[in-house]
């Protein structure tokens, strides 16, 4: 019951907030500056009470009020970091001004973020949601581990029966300690990614050579629909011909396999997805197949139901062996892809946390600014990501060290503009030029997006700051912010003189990720402009070489159009 209550989602259970503090003006401008859905307030006045109150009412964050030198705050988080069922809650110190011996100490203690005053409601919001996430994705890493410990046990089971066997069996016991090894290591990323897309098509990937399927999709449930992000399929691949282009959505029935098994629960496997016996009362759904020009024969089909009991998707193999092998999947098949399929239960249930807070930022950006849109920010994403592994290929990165770089970049590009929410409408919206002043205030987007980040100590949480602050920046010098610390004062909102980041000096992510988002600025249609031509967007991109963009990017981009594309076919407007 209490696993199942911690799995439920942000939007379905409020975050609760402890407050240990004596004043009541700082409760009072708490609770105004929370939104009143989805926050839970509880205010302890007595810090003699706070450890007690925290372990009966289990709070997501802990805010702790802080006077600068005061012995007994110290000692109050010390204790909270000593406490059973406590000591992972996310505690945020509240001081009324910054001492840097005091911040020092307050980290040294345990601390996991710091409050100069109470912020803004977006920023609040935002990083108490930040905060919340991690404390509840803590839950479910142990879940993962569980699932990991599972799969090992089975890895042992195997490998005694192997022993009794061996001359005879010799070659398949390889293959199974082969497939259990890459569970053990999918389980372990588990507990690195941070980003959805990735980890479910290495999942899927994964599945599929176990069982030697030519092709597999996995089903996320939205609603009321069924959609097919996740397509892998080697023959289609093989010809040149790119899987994504025959992605699909289809409304929850029990008309087609995969909505059988979302709406059941049941495992479906059959000799041939065309011949599907009636007592299964369902047919295979053929649109894909003749999109692509493929024929299915034997599928197997499972849900992913996460802990909460709730189906959210479907995984789904095709043809193992080739679309002309003639052969089934087996019984051991089913047992391995039922380990994947949990290991993509958990991926959906953990990632959809933060990405949770991640679309709720970009839709916060998108109510501000209607052009930061969901596939806009997913495009800027995917080009980051082709550009990236490019720039990786050039430089000798090693594939594990380009994983975790590459799973950093696509989420912190999907956030890039994400400090747009604290722009104001009447300049995000002016149908007309801005004048100097309102430029400038438009430009400290940027500094307002890498404040969100602060106080966090993630590789992530570096990254998407990096990206947030200089992804205006430009090669040549002429860009903004330059050379500023984010929690510097601005002054009054008057164009800069100061120049900007120029070469080398931009970090590689925000010269990505600054290449990435004009790309898909030109490219796409906006209420003053139409869409341009590839042709004309490569034209433009060609002649900023070294003046707006780094030229070996620049150059990296020529060749990766064909990826591009890709991108744009997934992501459509």
């Amino acid at each position: 019951m209490v696993a199942g209550r911690v799995a439920r989602t942000m939007t379905e259970q409020p975050i609760k907030v402890l407050l240990v503090d004596d004043r009541p003006a700082v409760a009072a401008t708490l609770r105004a500056r929370l939104p009143h859905a989805g926050f839970r307030l509880q205010v302890v006045v007595d810090p003699a009470d706070a450890i007690e109150s925290a372990r009966r009412s289990g709070p997501d964050v802990i805010v702790q009020g802080h006077a600068p030198g005061s012995l007994d705050g110290f000692e109050l988080l010390a204790s909270f970091r000593r406490t059973a069922g406590v000591s992972e809650v996310p505690v945020i110190i509240l001081v009324e001004t910054r001492e840097a011996a005091a911040e020092l100490r307050a980290f040294e203690r345990g601390a996991d973020d710091l409050f100069a005053g109470i912020p803004g409601p977006a920023e609040l919001d935002a990083r108490l949601r930040l905060h919340a996430e991690r404390r509840r994705g803590v839950v479910e890493t142990r879940r993962a581990r569980r699932r990991i410990e599972e799969a090992t046990r089975d890895i042992a089971r195997l490998d005694r029966r192997n022993e009794v066997e061996r001359a005879s069996i010799e070659l398949e016991a390889r293959r199974d300690r082969d497939r259990l090894a890459s569970i053990a290591e999918l389980g372990a990323d588990l507990t690195r990614y941070q980003d959805f897309e990735l980890l479910l098509d290495r999942i899927l990937l994964e599945a599929r050579r176990c069982c030697d399927a030519e092709a597999g999709a996995i089903f996320t449930i939205t609603g009321d629909q069924l959609e097919c992000h996740h397509i892998q399929n080697d023959k289609v691949v093989g010809r040149g011909d790119n899987p994504y282009t025959h992605r699909m959505a289809r409304r929850l029935s029990l008309e087609s396999v995969a909505g059988t098994v979302a709406l059941t629960g049941r495992t479906i496997r059959v000799e041939d997805a065309y011949e599907i016996p009636a007592e299964l009362d369902c047919t295979y759904d053929r649109g894909r197949d003749t999109a692509a020009g493929y024929r299915s024969r034997a599928l197997l089909s499972l849900p992913l139901r996460t802990s909460d009991a709730k189906i959210r998707g479907v995984i789904q193999l095709s043809n193992p062996g080739g679309e002309d092998a003639g052969r089934t999947f087996t019984d051991e098949d089913q047992r391995l892809v039922e380990h994947f399929a949990g290991l993509a239960s958990v991926a959906l249930e953990r990632t959809a946390l933060t990405r949770t807070l991640v679309m709720r930022m970009i839709a916060m950006a998108e109510l501000r600014d209607p052009t930061e849109t969901d596939h806009h920010a997913q495009r800027v994403a995917g080009f980051s990501t082709v550009l990236y592994d490019a720039w990786a290929d050039r430089n000798g990165i090693a594939e594990e060290e380009r994983e975790k770089n590459r799973d950093r970049l696509r989420t912190a590009a999907m956030l890039h503009d994400v400090g747009k929410v604290g722009i104001p409408d009447a300049i995000l919206k002016k149908p007309g030029p801005l004048d100097g002043e309102e430029i400038a205030i438009m430009q400290r987007h940027t500094v307002i997006g890498a404040r969100l980040f602060r106080g966090m100590r993630t590789n992530f949480d570096e990254v998407a700051r990096v990206v947030a602050l200089h992804h205006h920046e430009r090669w040549d010098g002429t860009g903004y912010p330059g050379p500023i610390e984010p929690e510097a004062d601005l002054g009054p909102a008057t164009i800069p003189i100061r120049t900007g980041l120029r070469g080398r000096e931009i970090p590689l992510v925000a010269r990505i990720v600054g290449l990435a988002d004009v790309y898909d600025a030109l490219s796409t249609a906006r209420a003053y402009k139409t869409s341009w031509p590839e042709a004309r967007v490569l034209e433009v991109i060609r002649d900023e070489s070294g003046g707006h963009f780094d030229p070996a990017l620049v150059e990296m981009l020529m060749e990766c159009v064909e990826e591009f594309r890709e991108v744009r076919a997934r992501y459509p407007d």
